[in-house]
């Protein structure tokens, strides 16, 4: 073959293979391409897969933590709702038994009033808010209380003035028809009118025991007198003080007398101890009184053979004694026993003292200690009244007393008859025997009473000079007139008889007048 008959045909091969190579090369990059465009798909899909196995295990998540909140939700519901059970019932608990107890406290400090019921509450907010409510409950109620029991004292107040000045207005109309009715013939309504006398005099004295335990005063008012002169008025103002009372027994040394200030207060207080003596002593001993001075005044001691107290009521007796401790209307009892709770209110006042303890006979020993700025020297030209006990002699055998038993009238001496009232100087230097000097001896070496000066109007116009229960007589002074001096004088013996048969008539109209009675309930301190 010629030459160019093998050319062609190998140019065509060769060209076929060329365009094999070049289809091999283009779909091998086309191949490479789509893989490569697979490859890139397909790790898409893996960052797709993954993100999707992210998304779906942090859904997952969310849901298995709602879940849990879910249950603690429930959970917690539940626990709120268990605590608002004990919560509601420790309200009730408060409610239905802590407050109760409260009140009943407040009436009477002996009740308890419980703690929480449940102890889990114990220290928590809710044991603090039901104490701050039990404590704005105890405050309301004891202002609330107080209020109201000043205005009930206000109301006692003003009621026991008016009665009180009614019955010292009767006091006065039936000494009156005391001095009117005073002869022979008038016996029988003598008896009658000095029984309604000492009837009105245990109504006073209770009128004002309730007065002043509710903040009020005394309502009389006296000059300086003799401590025994208000002793023995403080006696004549107790009932069956003529069987139930022994004394005074008077042991002063110097002529001690009251302050007018005090004076009426000190015949209260003990007219008031002395009650309470006789209240409570059912036996055959007497109530016994005393009159002594000490270091720092005077004292007055009272002893009963009575049932005596116990430790509680020492206590109490105590607390209302001392006068430091308010005392409301609802702590005195029903009926009120305003007796201490009065003594209280003038002894802290004056600045007095009473103590109670455990007397000799196992009754009661009551002791009214005076301080010496109450307490006065009475002038020499005065006396106590003829009532008043002698002192008690030093040389004298232990338990005997100077003093006679005599009857004691009734507390006010404008109830004594102008015809048959003694002249009070000669009677007391009849039955004092002993000079003043020696008697005055043993007083020197005791502290000086404060020393009073004044002269009664009615001393210095030479007659009587006007005295109120208990109070001391005044000797008559030389200025005045001939005929009221032959008036007045009269000699020992004389005003001895006169005074001895009005008061033996006297006490026999009583006894008549005023029969044995029952026990008054409010007496009793």
């Amino acid at each position: 073959m010629p030459p160019d008959s093998f050319s062609v045909p190998i140019v065509i091969a060769f060209a076929v293979l060329v365009l094999a190579l070049a289809g091999g090369v283009i779909l091998h990059m086309r191949t490479r391409r789509q893989l490569a465009q697979l490859r890139g798909q397909l790790v898409q899909a893996r960052q797709a897969q993954e993100h999707l196995t992210r998304e779906t295990s942090a859904r997952n998540q969310r849901l298995v933590q709602a879940e849990r909140q879910a249950h603690d939700g429930v959970k917690v519901m539940h626990e709120a709702r268990a605590q608002q059970d004990l919560v509601r019932a420790e309200t009730e608990h408060l409610i239905s038994k802590r407050i109760p107890a409260l009140l009943s406290h407040l009436r009477a400090p002996h009740v308890i009033v419980p703690g929480v019921q449940n102890q889990t509450f114990a220290g928590t907010d809710v044991d603090q808010q039901h104490r701050a409510i039990l404590d704005a409950f105890a405050r309301g109620v004891r202002d609330e209380g107080e209020r109201i029991d000043e205005a009930a004292q206000a109301v006692v107040r003003g009621a026991m003035s008016r009665v009180q000045t009614q019955a010292l207005r009767a006091q006065d109309l039936l000494a009156d028809l005391q001095q009117r009715y005073s002869g022979d013939e008038h016996t029988a309504l003598l008896r009658e009118v000095l029984g309604l006398d000492m009837f009105n005099e245990l109504i006073i004295r209770r009128v004002q025991v309730t007065g002043i335990a509710c903040g009020a005063t005394t309502g009389l008012s006296r000059d300086d007198t003799y401590l025994v002169d208000l002793v023995v008025g403080a006696i004549s103002r107790v009932e069956n003080f003529e069987l139930r009372i022994e004394g005074p027994a008077n042991h002063l040394r110097r002529r001690i007398g009251v302050a007018a200030r005090a004076a009426e207060s000190i015949l209260f207080t003990t007219a008031e101890l002395l009650a309470n003596a006789v209240h409570h002593s059912h036996g055959t001993l007497k109530v016994t009184v005393a009159v002594h001075e000490t270091n720092n005044g005077a004292a007055i001691v009272i002893d009963d053979a009575g049932v005596g107290l116990n430790e509680e009521q020492y206590t109490r007796a105590t607390q209302l004694l001392s006068g430091t401790h308010p005392v409301r209307l609802v702590d005195l009892g029903n009926p009120p026993r305003t007796g201490w709770a009065a003594i209280g209110r003038q002894v802290a006042h004056y600045g007095m003292q009473a103590t109670v303890k455990k007397s000799a006979f196992g009754g009661v020993q009551a002791v009214l200690s005076i301080p010496t700025a109450l307490l006065v020297e009475m002038p020499e030209h005065t006396r106590p009244s003829v009532l008043a006990p002698e002192p008690v002699r030093a040389a004298a055998p232990a338990g005997a007393a100077a003093f006679r038993p005599q009857p004691v009238t009734a507390s006010r001496s404008e109830q004594v008859p102008p015809s048959v009232r003694p002249d009070p100087a000669p009677a007391f230097h009849q039955e004092r025997p002993a000079a003043p000097e020696q008697r005055r001896a043993p007083a020197e070496d005791l502290a000086p009473l404060p020393q009073r000066r004044r002269q009664s109007p009615g001393a210095a116009s030479g007659s009587w000079p006007a005295r109120s229960s208990g109070g001391s007589g005044g000797s008559g002074g030389s200025g005045g007139s001939d005929d009221t001096a032959r008036k007045i004088l009269t000699t020992p013996e004389e005003a001895q008889k006169r005074w001895g048969d009005f008061q033996i008539g006297a006490e026999a109209g009583r006894r008549e007048a005023l029969p044995p009675q029952q026990h008054d309930f409010t007496e009793g301190n």
